[in-house]
């Protein structure tokens, strides 16, 4: 079961680029509700940095998300702001994996596979990675006992389970979910919809990453333009 691709649409659809300048800033400034977990960091990437950064407009749809959450329950970034030098040790790392456990793909299928889940390191305006951007972020959700709601998969996982609507497709084709699928089908269609509430858009091969304001997210949602492009952190003693 492979999950729908963009539709032709959307594929031909170009939108323009016209960054509205917004900073970025650190997420991490408000604990009550919104939990920091930078997961490369935590695991010790090349590139990696111990701060989840998001642009300002980002940073105020995350908190109207998180204020709309039960008592107690918090927002979990898992990863945000990437530099490209991530980027590329993430996606080359991931067609290492490719090819150790497909030793009879061709090339062209290993990037092709690759690309479903970490997308192509690139500084062209209009390819930019998501995470580039400032406007993608990974996420979960913590309950009022700091539990992270259970989702199905694990962050990162790359099959199929990962995909948003695995669980909602399986039930569609008639397999009886158990207790523990249902429960992951439930908490991603809240996280879903919570999401989309405050105008992001998910990307349906991956249940925890959604995207506001870069061109992933104005391909997906129809806006005439994105107002997110490549960008980084403004440190005064770092260039």
């Amino acid at each position: 079961m492979i999950q729908e691709e963009k539709t032709k649409s959307q594929e031909a659809f170009t939108p323009k680029l016209e960054d509205n300048g917004e900073p970025l800033v650190p997420a991490s400034c408000y604990p009550e509700r919104i939990l920091v977990r930078p997961q490369y960091f935590i695991q010790g990437l090349e590139g990696s940095i111990p701060e989840c950064y998001v642009r300002e407009g980002v940073l105020e749809r995350l908190i109207e998300v998180a204020e709309s959450l039960p008592r107690g329950w918090k927002l979990v970034l898992l990863d945000c702001w990437r530099p490209l030098a991530l980027q590329k040790a993430l996606f080359s790392k991931l067609c290492r994996e490719l090819r150790e456990r497909n030793k009879d793909l061709c090339e062209e299928e290993i990037i092709r596979r690759a690309k479903m889940f970490v997308a192509l390191p690139s500084d062209d305006p209009i390819r930019v990675p998501g995470h580039a951007t400032g406007g993608a972020v990974d996420l979960t959700i913590s309950d009022n006992k700091g539990r992270i709601l259970y989702m199905g998969s694990d962050f990162d996982e790359t099959t199929e389970r990962s995909f948003t609507c695995y669980y909602e497709n399986l039930a569609r084709e008639g397999k009886k979910l158990s207790a523990k699928e249902k429960e992951a089908m439930e908490n991603r269609k809240m996280l879903l919809q919570l999401m989309g509430r405050a105008n992001f858009s998910n990307y349906p091969e991956e249940w925890w990453h959604f995207d506001f304001g870069n061109m992933n997210w104005a391909i997906r949602t129809g806006a005439p333009k994105a107002i997110y492009g490549i960008t980084k952190p403004k440190f005064r003693w770092v260039s």
